[in-house]
């Protein structure tokens, strides 16, 4: 049969042994079977055999004739398929309530780095940080990973998130995006660093390129593994490496900046001055509001103001700020020669 060692494993993903998925396909083929035929198509004793078909029906799988022999015939696969989604929908529900009834309300942060293995380890993250995500998405992605999760990027748009995404290789699929292209920018490259998807500059998963290239020979998904990283200093860092590829990337997808689109939030600095640094080159003032702390007291502080210029020497990038309390210099995370360290910044309205 074509395609039969890639039909079993498929057929194991959903649950059944290796044996049951082999009976299952022998009575699939045949349209039905009796023992008697299953015994003679497969090499299998025959208890072991009506212990596979005993399990099979109770999976569901196969059904049985009422007469003698009994013939025995295959569930239709897409009907058990949409079973176990309704299944599986409703564990979800059940087990969100359930565990957010139980989970721990303490402050006590948890790991800042933890590994996960295997592809599905790394998605099912990869899923987690983008649902998780209030406010922005930053992410460099190999193209089959972005394929996989472009459904749960779409659904963080739908909620109103900014999109800043950097895909390698690019080759398009980007047209779903477009309907939120106020929300969203796509870069492409053909070679990337590696994988990273970060939510709101809190949480983030990262893997090397290397299990993902289009280039090398591939890796088994139980090799490929990640990290999951709650630690903003090396997010940063990371960031730093992403932010020197974005700059240098083809722009695939942007919106227009112009009066209409504000405000917008960004709580990662790099990409607030970017857009400020638009503003100010298109000839535009934004009016921005500033939440942060204050270097000198280590005070939160809130601010509003007008954007005056934007300052790139060495490593230090900053903005300044004529607001009522002054001119202020705000820097990013980790500032440390200016005036405010931002952890958000709204450009509220732009004016000429």
């Amino acid at each position: 049969m074509e395609n039969y060692a890639f039909l079993i494993e498929k057929l194991q993903e959903l649950g059944l042994t290796k044996r049951e998925a082999e009976v299952y396909l022998a009575i699939l083929v045949r349209n039905g079977a009796t023992v008697k035929d299953l015994l003679e198509s497969l090499d299998i004793h025959q208890p072991q055999l009506y212990n596979i078909i005993q399990s099979l029906i109770r999976k569901g799988f196969i059904r049985a004739s009422a007469g003698r022999p009994r013939i025995y015939t295959a569930s239709d696969i897409s009907a058990l398929i949409d079973i176990q989604k309704m299944k599986f929908d409703l564990l979800k529900t059940t087990l969100q309530e359930e565990l957010t009834k139980i989970k721990s309300r303490s402050e006590e942060e948890g790991p800042y780095i933890s590994m996960v293995r295997s592809l599905e380890g790394v998605l099912a993250s990869i899923i987690e940080i983008v649902n998780s995500a209030e406010v922005e998405i930053r992410a460099e992605l190999p193209f089959p990973i972005f394929k996989e999760i472009k459904h749960y990027l779409l659904g963080a748009a739908q909620r109103g998130v900014n999109l800043y995404l950097l895909v390698y290789p690019g080759t398009g699929g980007f047209e779903e995006f477009k309907r939120f292209k106020d929300q969203v920018k796509i870069k492409t490259s053909e070679l990337g660093n590696f994988l990273l998807v970060i939510a709101d500059l809190s949480s983030a998963v990262y893997a090397k390129r290397r299990f993902f290239s289009v280039h090398k020979f591939p890796v088994s998904n139980t090799e490929i593994y990640g990290y999951v990283i709650q630690e903003k200093d090396l997010l940063l860092r990371l960031l730093n490496i992403h932010n020197n590829l974005w700059i240098k990337a083809k722009e695939a997808l942007c919106w227009v900046s112009r009066p209409e689109l504000y405000p917008k939030t960004f709580i990662e600095f790099s990409m607030a001055l970017n857009e400020l640094e638009i503003l100010l080159k298109l000839g535009y003032t934004p009016i921005v509001t500033v939440e942060g702390r204050d270097i000198k007291s280590s005070y939160p502080i809130k601010t509003k103001g007008r954007v005056r210029s934007v300052n790139r020497f060495g490593i230090v990038s900053n903005f300044v700020l004529e607001s009522e309390e002054g001119t202020l210099t705000v820097g990013g995370f980790d500032a440390e020669v200016e005036d405010i360290e931002a952890q958000r910044i709204i450009i509220e309205k732009i004016e000429r």
